[in-house]
């Protein structure tokens, strides 16, 4: 039953951010943004087994998590579009020396949720948390896919 409940989620964001894309005045980017974090949750909630009690400790701890992971990442593409070959060699250096650094740092943060995740969840709620969030990336993927092919 729970089952069936996600999945009747998941169908309404993506039906619904589907509708988006093609009527852009009912829905900003905002609003599609929101389902589809409001499907991320009921999947990876239900994929990890979540009790209500655990659910409200986790969700603002994941939340912070995730705030401090795309700060990171952000920090990735920060002018990082600028086309290579215009760069001197010690440029680039520089630059690929910047990448290892931020994913030792994004590694580091990692390590640090995983334990404090640990005071909330069980260790298996945590590897299915990680397997959870590559599955829902690929639906999303796949979904993006199967909408450009119908363009």
């Amino acid at each position: 039953m729970k089952q069936y409940l996600v999945l009747f989620i998941l169908i309404c964001a993506f039906t619904f951010s589907g509708t988006a894309a093609l009527s852009q005045d009912r829905h900003t980017h905002s609003e599609r943004k929101e389902n589809v974090e409001a499907a991320k949750i009921a999947f990876l909630t239900d994929k990890m087994g979540l009790t209500p009690e655990q659910s409200q400790k986790f969700w603002p701890l994941y939340n912070e998590h995730e705030a401090k992971r795309r700060a990171l990442v952000k920090g990735y593409r920060i002018n990082f579009r600028q086309n290579i070959d215009e760069l001197t060699d010690a440029q680039v250096e520089a630059r690929v020396s910047k990448i290892f650094d931020l994913k030792e740092k994004e590694l580091a943060l990692d390590k640090e949720y995983a334990s404090i995740y640990q005071n909330v969840i069980s260790v298996k709620q945590l590897v299915k948390l990680y397997r959870g969030e590559r599955e829902f990336t690929k639906l999303l993927l796949k979904r993006l896919d199967h909408k450009n092919e119908n363009q």
